[in-house]
């Protein structure tokens, strides 16, 4: 995800080139001699489609939060030092817009531009349109290779050279930019798609799954808990008990019943809160991700209605800093904002040894890996995802992003 260029303007420049070369190079060497009349013309105009989209994705504000905003009830209050403003949910600072963005899913370092909420529309039609212009190209490229190959017993000079020079070496410039691009597509498309997420957000849950074994995660978002709820978290029950109980094996449950030791967990789980601040019985999968709502939904949120998916100035729904929510946030044990941690690594808990991962005559082989991966003990600002991505890389200034985040509490 992450490109350093030493000169941002390179950033631009770089596309532009491709663009051009591809483009107009393919047209002018192959096309006009082989396409024709009207699907030339169709391939300018969806090239010209191209420039638009990359231009409104350059130009185009992701979005920022009003001045003096306030966070809702219930809501992390995140105060952003540089920008002395409050930051609404899935807002962060990017350190080279230098301001803060509006759902921000990644700074992009080809359109010199954040990608956040109100510019996301205008990034996906660019890609997309590259890789339909550029497929277009592989195609009627490789048409030429092969009729090169049927003609190879022909004499060379029945051969238009400059025509073989261009497709020589085009056709792999072209390959390369189109499965970039369809890989980059898919990574984006995938995430606020089928899970309702940014780039940022798919981050934030691969680190709380790499840490949602340890004491200290758990007990500040027990402190959390209590500090919105005034109680005390309630005992937290799995949606798939039978399957993730204990995170153990079938092995070493048959090993924990041969031993008789089995029942003896059971009757003593319902203290688990007070041995322990892990739930013994609750998953990364019972988080409930609050912005998912849906295939359809998620669609809409991030792109806008589809009769404005393909319109080049398309905008997206909402003002990207009122947030609607999951309809089965009420389902939700937590009951906190995302994430559920806020990020804190404020506490100072000591984690259990090697020693509380035997069960019966075996070692929990699954929770001791988890243990000894040193990003189980890492800050936010210092965690890395197994991409060696840490939150630097999506462009949010570190520094910026506020460790003294503080819940608003409910009326009671």
């Amino acid at each position: 995800m992450a490109v350093d260029l030493k000169w941002p303007i390179l950033g631009i420049i770089i596309p532009c080139i491709l663009i051009a070369s591809l483009g107009y190079g393919s047209h002018y060497f192959v096309f006009r001699k082989h396409m024709a009349v009207d699907d030339q013309i169709r391939f300018q105009v969806y090239l010209t489609m191209v420039w638009v989209s990359y231009v409104l994705a350059i130009v185009t504000e992701p979005g920022s939060p009003p001045k003096n905003f306030e966070p809702n009830q219930g809501e992390w209050r995140r105060w952003c030092k540089k920008c002395n403003n409050y930051k609404p949910e899935r807002t962060h600072h990017c350190k080279t817009c230098n301001k803060c963005v509006l759902k921000m899913d990644h700074h992009c370092p080809w359109t010199y531009n954040c990608v956040g909420h109100g510019n996301m529309p205008h990034f996906i039609r660019f890609l997309g349109w590259v890789i339909f212009a550029t497929g277009i190209v592989l195609v009627e490229l490789s048409k030429r290779v092969i009729q090169y190959y049927n003609d190879s017993d022909l004499p060379s000079y029945l051969i238009d050279k400059s025509e073989m020079i261009a497709v020589i070496f085009l056709l792999p410039v072209d390959f390369f930019v189109l499965f970039s691009i369809i890989i980059l597509l898919i990574r984006c498309v995938k995430d606020f798609v089928f899970k309702g997420m940014t780039q940022i957000e798919v981050w934030e849950m691969d680190r709380i799954e790499s840490q949602f074994h340890t004491e200290r995660m758990w007990t500040q978002i027990r402190n959390n808990y209590f500090k919105l709820h005034g109680k005390e978290m309630p005992r937290l029950t799995s949606w798939n008990r039978p399957d993730r109980y204990y995170e153990v094996d079938a092995r070493e449950h048959d090993s924990l019943q041969e031993n008789g030791e089995e029942q003896e967990r059971v009757q003593g789980s319902s203290n688990d809160n007070e041995v322990s601040a892990v739930p013994q019985e609750f998953t990364i999968d019972d988080l409930i991700f609050p912005y998912d709502r849906g295939i359809w939904s998620n669609l809409v949120d991030s792109l806008g209605q589809p009769w404005v998916w393909l319109w080049p100035w398309g905008r997206p729904k909402g003002d990207g800093y009122h947030i609607e929510k999951t309809e089965f946030i009420d389902e939700d044990q937590l009951g906190l904002p995302w994430p559920p941690d806020g990020g804190h690594q404020d506490v100072a808990v000591e984690e259990p040894d090697a020693s509380s991962m035997v069960i019966g005559n075996r070692t929990n082989i699954k929770l001791l890996k988890k243990r000894l991966d040193p990003r189980s003990t890492m800050k936010r600002s210092e965690w890395m995802n197994d991409s060696g991505e840490t939150l630097d890389d999506f462009g949010v200034d570190v520094e910026a992003e506020d460790t003294d985040d503080e819940l608003i509490v409910r009326s009671r």
